[in-house]
This record gives structure tokens, C-alpha cells and sequence, in this order.
């Protein structure tokens, strides 16, 4: 009978420690579904050809929003207009931290604290700053945003820019509620219901993703050209295999079955410096070791690396 009781208490013991946990990694609402927080973000009417600091992009290797950033800074060749600054996950503490002191800073709150930004819920990448000498300005902290300023920046260039068009907002929204977050939905759901109405809204969103693929000439979402759909959709994808489907359950289908996804998935992959955003041996380690809550005893599964996976779908 002791064994009973202790086995209940401890249950019961777990579950509330997991929660506390949770609500520090992955605030949700009162009936369980997983919330973003909110960032910081400029004006809409800023011009970012108009900054006179220099401009720093602050990324982590692991983070999807971050490559996001990543993906539109190579696809357009930034590298003299905007500073690329890569971060670490400090697994014991649950932040980012600086390589090698940054403004002074060494931890990413840090440099929040010395812009003067009040963080409600924690310092987050991706960050684009502008500096001038020991001033730091935060302009965005929110990747869909950072991604329309680097994509508006104007470049003398002799060589071919690849152009990212605009596109339904509607069809960003469906992709970066339900497919970006909605893993996250899927991993970080406090109960079956939020779980599962996470999973239906995930693999739903996957469908009309395949369908407008099946629909559209051209290698992308929409057609002949590229846009910020497919720079939404890659990082959640190309992480797929390696880390959605085994630590945050999305195994409702294998992405597999979606053959025009897959099909554009290694297009994208193939494009110029694309796999240079790829880290996947960052992306294991950060999160089977940072997601404690998901993993506790932080084992690493043993997968393909992303070539292996990318090499038998050519």
C-alpha cells in the first residue's frame, strides 16, 4: 500500500514541477493551447535605408525564427549591409549568451536591459539592432517583420539578387499559426484537447500547403516566383524529421506522405547558401538538451544527419 500512495504522490508531485516548468518555457491559455508571446517591433513606416548605425542581425543556431532572418540575409547577399552575430543556448540557465562580448554584453537579456526594453516573458532571437559606437537601438525582435526590412534593403550589386515577393497574408497567417507554431501547438499542449486540436490544425494546414503546390506552376507556394511563404514554411520543415515529429509528437502523418512538399522542400534546400542555414547537429543538441520539460533525460536519438535525409529525396 505504501508503494501505492508513494507512487500517486509522486505522480501528483511531477506533474505540478512540470508545470511550472512549462509555464516558463511555454506560457498557454486557460484550456491548455500553447501562446506566443508578443514582441517588439518598429513602426511600419520606418525605412531601414535610411539607418545610419551599423546594423547588427542576433541569431541563434537552433531557433526556426532565426532562420528565417537567415534565409532572406543569404538569399539576398547582405553580408556588407547587415552584421550577422550567432549566439549560444545556455542549456543550464535557459537563455542566450554572446561568444565573445557584444556591446558590452555577454548575455542577450543583457543587452535588452541596456536598450531599455522591458521583457515580459524573456530576451528572445531573432534581434535586429542598430548601433553607433556604444548606443544600442532594438529595432524588431519579430522575424516576420525583420524579414520585410532585410528584404527591403536596397543593394548595388553586379551580381543577381534573388527577388522574395509578397503574398497572401492570409495564407502567411494560416502558415505561421498552424505549421510554425502550430508544432510547437503540438509539443508544448497541456492536455489531450489542446493536443489534438494542435495535430488536426497542423496536418490541415500541411494539406492546403500540398494542395496549392499541386495547383500552382512553379517551383514554389505560389508559382514561378519566390515568396515570404516559403521562407515561413522551410525552417519548420527542414526540421522535420530530426525534431517535430520525434520530441514535439507531430505524427499524425509522416511528412513523407505529402510527395509535392517534399518535392519542394529539396528545390528550396539546393538553392544558393540555403544549406548553410541548415545546423542540424546545433538543432539535436540544443533541443533534445534545452527542452527539458519535453525530454528530461535529455538523451539525443540517433537520426540521419540532414544530408542523408536530403540525399535520398534527390
Amino acid at each position: 500500500m505504501q508503494n501505492k500512495y508513494l507512487i500517486k504522490a509522486t505522480r501528483k508531485f511531477w506533474f505540478w514541477f512540470w508545470t511550472q516548468l512549462m509555464n516558463g518555457f511555454a506560457p498557454s491559455d486557460f484550456h491548455g493551447n500553447y501562446k506566443r508571446p508578443k514582441g517588439i517591433t518598429i513602426n511600419s513606416e520606418y525605412d531601414i535605408n535610411n539607418e545610419n548605425g551599423q546594423i547588427y542581425l542576433l541569431v541563434g543556431n537552433s531557433c526556426p525564427w532565426c532562420q528565417r532572418t537567415l534565409l532572406v540575409h543569404e538569399l539576398k547577399n547582405l553580408s556588407h549591409k547587415v552584421k550577422v552575430i550567432f549566439l549560444e543556448a545556455d542549456v543550464e540557465h535557459g537563455e542566450w549568451i554572446f561568444n565573445r562580448k557584444f556591446q558590452g554584453c555577454i548575455r542577450l537579456s543583457d543587452l535588452y536591459k541596456k536598450a531599455n526594453k522591458n521583457i515580459i516573458f524573456r530576451a528572445t532571437l531573432p534581434l535586429l539592432t542598430s548601433s553607433i559606437k556604444d548606443e544600442v537601438n532594438i529595432l524588431s525582435n519579430e522575424s516576420s517583420q525583420i524579414i520585410r526590412l532585410l528584404n527591403s534593403i536596397k543593394l548595388q550589386s553586379k551580381y543577381q539578387i534573388l527577388t522574395i515577393k509578397d503574398c497572401n497574408q492570409k495564407f502567411l497567417d494560416l502558415i505561421n499559426n498552424s505549421i510554425n507554431d502550430g508544432v510547437y501547438k503540438c509539443g508544448f499542449a497541456r492536455n489531450q484537447s489542446a493536443y489534438k486540436k494542435a495535430s488536426q490544425n497542423l496536418f490541415a494546414a500541411l494539406n492546403e500547403v500540398e494542395n496549392l503546390l499541386q495547383k500552382n506552376k512553379g517551383d514554389w507556394i505560389f508559382g514561378e516566383e519566390l515568396t515570404y511563404a516559403d521562407i515561413y514554411l522551410f525552417p519548420t520543415l527542414i526540421r522535420w524529421e530530426l525534431i517535430y515529429s520525434k520530441l514535439f509528437k507531430c505524427t499524425e502523418k509522416e511528412l513523407s506522405t505529402f510527395e509535392k512538399i517534399i518535392q519542394w522542400r529539396l528545390k528550396f534546400f539546393k538553392l544558393s547558401n540555403v544549406n548553410r542555414t541548415c545546423l542540424d547537429n546545433e538543432w539535436k543538441k540544443d533541443y533534445y538538451k534545452a527542452l527539458f520539460p519535453l525530454n528530461p533525460n535529455q538523451l539525443i536519438p540517433i537520426l540521419p544527419s540532414l544530408k542523408e535525409i536530403m540525399r535520398l529525396e534527390s
